[in-house]
């Protein structure tokens, strides 16, 4: 059962946090009081949950809180949870108790701010509820967005604050073999069932778990730990040779047999799988992938519904990119890189970005930011450009990666770092998390709204590049395009059958190559719903902007929209649209 807590660096291959714990079974909710106000009594409870979810996974609680003591978590458990199928059923007894308790509040009674907070977690509850017979349709492995793949991300980006994070981290380290146990066990009853994946899928996550193996004594995650270990300046040469040591004893004493014994189980239930296609075709693929869409991109409207608005988008999109090569005497052509002399470094881009933006977005917290190099042994890993989302109680302190293998520059790397950047995910999580919102809210989320928004602004910044505007607006209704592209295949693959190749014949009639088609195929069967959040979750934003220009009329400004959807924060967006309602005809 996938939970709701997720610290989500963005774009392109995601470096994404799974939620590799279930949820505590048998919560208990602080004593309410009788006394108590109704407000007091669910900030308490709200605050509770935050804890309990926590404590249940020390990812988790590292990637999202600095110092875990001044929340109450002192002597929590360092686990890296379970994955299996005895803890996805457990999690939805949880899940219903959180639901039972959220029901017991007089919704009246609580504030705007608490209302917004019960709307968001009640959707939340109610949509997993509902999906929850269909869990063993998960998959947490994969070539390269499975947990397999991204644990060793997670390890890498792992911070060193104090000792104890370094203790914490050794601890999970030496977990991975009870995980990776815990997964084959889910992938085991996903084989009963007839779910289980087909072999070329297998095939690849096994070649993956065997190129990571390959080399122990070399492994990255070594060389990665060593240098920051030797970058703590307040650790005796001994403690560092000691730290090192022990890290290097758990990589390959149990990190890579764990590696290994994943692979020969996946090898011994090769065969087992029944689809090598979309969720189309497993038993009720179709409405896993309703639900999919609901829980990722929190839009609420039926795939039918999504994918026309999809479509009209394209239309648009491409009917506009006619008219600005007829305007220019048919001598625009798209250009792969657009550069502009004033701007070369990835700092000059984002101060020219975050100066840009102050007309029609709000002034964002001053905050600290470093562009930082992704490291060599990494660089194949890692998509171009990343921001990872820092602790809800260091937001000051803010790093955006640019992976060199990537080799962007001139437009391509401007917008990608709006989109990371400013007015994206760096300026969107900080403006959050200054207004101090309710804690829940921090680990409550949906990541249409993320990655809507990051997709958003990121369209919005073509119109902020220097050079040549009429190339720069073709190169962004190419880049819609593309992404319409990507959003509808990924509804044929999965909600309308769409065969390997029923999908190279259409995109070859668009001019892309059988290489690039299998390629992308792939990548959607991979991961159902991703590329949605991205371009469906944009075009949310394009109508909730056009609903508040109904609903302000001439008092309508771009920077007045902008402040309302980010003091909302992330929310599934019938519940955005709903708070748009209530906050933009106020006065």
């Amino acid at each position: 059962m996938p939970a709701f807590l997720s610290k989500i660096p963005s774009r392109g291959r995601r470096l994404i946090l799974l939620i590799l714990a279930v949820l505590l079974g048998g919560a208990a909710f602080l004593w309410l009081g009788i006394f108590q106000s109704e407000e007091n009594k669910f900030q308490s409870f709200a605050e509770e949950v935050f804890t309990g979810e926590l404590s249940g996974n020390t990812l988790n609680l590292h990637y999202t809180v600095a110092d875990p003591s001044a929340y109450g978590l002192k002597d929590y458990p360092v686990t890296l949870g379970s994955c299996s199928p005895d803890s996805h059923r457990q999690s939805l007894s949880v899940l219903e108790n959180y639901r039972k308790s959220l029901g017991d509040f007089s919704y009246e009674k609580l504030s705007a701010s608490s209302q917004l907070t019960y709307d968001i977690f009640r959707d939340y509850l109610d949509t997993e509820l509902a999906a929850g017979s269909m869990y063993l349709y998960e998959e947490p492995l994969g070539p390269t967005l499975g947990i397999q793949a991204q644990l060793p991300i997670l390890f890498a980006e792992y911070r060193f604050r104090v000792k104890k994070d370094i203790e914490d981290y050794l601890q999970l380290l030496s977990q991975v073999p009870d995980y990776f146990s815990s997964i084959l066990s889910f992938e085991q009853e996903k084989s009963r069932n007839g779910l289980f994946m087909s072999d070329d899928t297998a095939d690849s996550i096994i070649a993956q778990c065997r190129e990571f193996t390959a080399d122990p004594q070399n492994n990255y995650l070594l060389e990665i730990f060593n240098d920051k270990i030797q970058s703590i300046s307040n650790l005796s040469e001994d403690e560092k040779i000691d730290y090192q040591t022990r890290n290097s004893s758990i990589l390959t004493s149990l990190v890579i047999p764990a590696y290994e014994e994943l692979a020969e189980g996946l090898t011994a239930l090769k065969g087992t799988g029944t689809n090598s296609m979309g969720l189309y075709y497993w038993p009720k693929g179709r409405e896993y992938y309703e639900y999919l869409v609901k829980s990722r991109v929190g839009d609420s409207r039926s795939i039918p519904e999504i994918e026309e608005a999809v479509k009209t988008q394209m239309v648009e999109d491409y009917g506009e990119m006619v008219n600005l090569i007829r305007d220019s005497g048919g001598n625009l052509e798209l250009e792969d890189t657009l550069t502009s002399p004033a701007l070369s470094s990835p700092e000059e881009m984002l101060e020219d970005l975050r100066g840009k933006i102050m007309e029609d977005f709000p002034l964002p917290p001053q905050v600290q930011y470093q562009v930082k190099y992704v490291h060599d042994s990494l660089q194949e890993y890692l998509s171009p450009a990343f921001y990872l989302t820092p602790c809800i109680d260091d937001y000051q302190s803010n790093v955006i990666y640019i992976n060199p293998a990537g080799n962007y520059q001139g437009l391509d790397l401007y917008t990608t770092l709006a989109h990371e950047g400013y007015p994206g995910h760096l300026y969107q999580s900080v403006y959050f998390e200054a207004a101090a919102p309710d804690l829940l809210r921090s680990i409550l989320g949906t990541e249409g709204y993320t990655e809507g928004w990051a997709t958003y602004v990121e369209m919005y910044s073509f119109s902020l590049w220097e050079g040549d505007p009429t190339q720069a607006a073709l190169a962004q209704k190419n880049r819609s395009f593309t992404l319409g592209l990507a959003s509808l295949l990924d509804i044929g693959i999965h909600y309308r059958g769409y065969t390997r190749e029923d999908a190279a014949k259409f995109l070859e009639q668009l001019g892309f190559s059988q290489e690039t088609a299998s390629s992308l195929y792939d990548s959607i069967l991979e991961s159902p719903a991703n590329y949605l959040q991205y371009y469906v979750g944009c075009l949310n934003f394009y109508e909730l902007r056009d609903y508040a220009r109904e609903l302000m009329g001439n008092d309508f400004s771009l920077k007045k929209f902008h402040q309302a959807v980010l003091d909302a924060g992330s929310a599934p967006f019938p519940i955005l649209k709903k708070y748009l309602a209530e906050t933009l005809t106020k006065g």
